[in-house]
């Protein structure tokens, strides 16, 4: 896989626009607990993103992948010192203005490696995708968009595919270095360790679980109009909401620790079997986009999309 910023004009001339795939990591600087590096996202995006490479060399062999270089960006991070948040409409903008660029040169394909599930930052991706869509008929696909809705709402086939149980799946009690992330970065420094490279020291068995607090405030009164619609049969906008009133609850609290789960319940396994299951989606994904046909994910919060822009 070429890094797009090592090529030169005639190269970039010469590619073949229905068959050049751009790949590119997207993620944050964000705190992770006391245990993890606030690059965790992005560090969790690349090995992605180099998986996908892989597959799809494999999957398209007459295809031409193109890496740009990553983005530290992202909206909604953990409010704690350490974390940088960009606007999610800032995010939008650019994100879209990046698909624009390689839309107006012919291009057709960027995928996207991320792994961050804040509210405005999932919601900014899509609703970017949908206007390149219609505008250029370009693909701008992110699977951890499908992803962490599966996670949140603990989708049958998804947790068949992990082996994992709600809890410990990146779902609302497991969202920000818990358990999921801390298996993944233990999975991930397993990788750096075989092949020789320095890797991480994780401080992560002796955490005290962090579970959601109590919901009080807008938060209580969002969970209950949840329940409401559930009962009248809205249940995707009630799962949003329950989505957004308990995220509210647990960043709106004074005693807030920077991360939510049970990082000492981690283990490379469970890392490995969640990385294997989110290349599985991605690349089902893909594999539509490169069929021709129309990719349109719908992220958690999609029902309420308009509030990315307050934040």
């Amino acid at each position: 896989m070429k890094s797009y910023q090592r090529m030169t004009l005639p190269e970039i001339k010469d590619l073949n626009r229905d068959k050049t795939i751009f790949l590119m990591a997207i993620s944050p600087l964000e705190v992770h607990g006391p245990h993890l590096p606030v690059g965790t996202d992005l560090f969790i995006a690349e090995a992605l993103l180099t998986k996908y490479g892989e597959e799809l060399a494999q999957e398209y062999p007459g295809y031409f992948l193109l890496q740009l270089p990553p983005l530290y960006t992202g909206a909604n991070p953990v409010p704690a010192q350490g974390s940088i948040p960009i606007r999610a409409r800032v995010l939008e903008k650019l994100v879209y203005d990046i698909g624009q660029g390689l839309a107006e040169q012919g291009f057709h394909y960027l995928f996207l490696a991320d792994n961050h599930g804040g509210p405005g930052h999932q919601l900014a991706l899509e609703a970017a995708a949908r206007k390149l869509w219609k505008k250029y008929h370009f693909y701008l696909i992110n699977p951890f968009g499908l992803v962490f809705r599966y996670m949140v709402q603990h989708d049958r086939a998804f947790l068949a595919m992990t082996g994992l149980e709600p809890g410990v799946c990146g779902d609302d009690p497991d969202s920000h270095a818990g358990t999921n992330e801390t298996s993944l970065m233990l999975y991930l420094n397993q990788q750096l360790q075989q092949r020789g490279e320095a890797g991480f020291d994780f401080n992560y068995q002796q955490l005290e679980s962090s579970v959601l607090p109590e919901r009080t405030g807008i938060a209580r009164l969002i969970s209950g109009l949840a329940r409401v619609l559930n009962k009248t049969g809205a249940r995707i906008l009630a799962a949003d909401l329950l989505h957004l009133a308990n995220t509210l609850a647990w960043v709106g609290d004074s005693a807030m620790k920077p991360y939510l789960g049970a990082p000492g319940r981690a283990s490379a396994e469970a890392g490995r079997a969640m990385f294997e299951a989110r290349i599985s989606v991605a690349m089902s994904l893909f594999k539509k986009a490169l069929a021709g046909e129309r990719v349109e994910i719908r992220p958690m919060l999609w029902s309420v999309r308009f509030l990315r822009w307050f934040g």
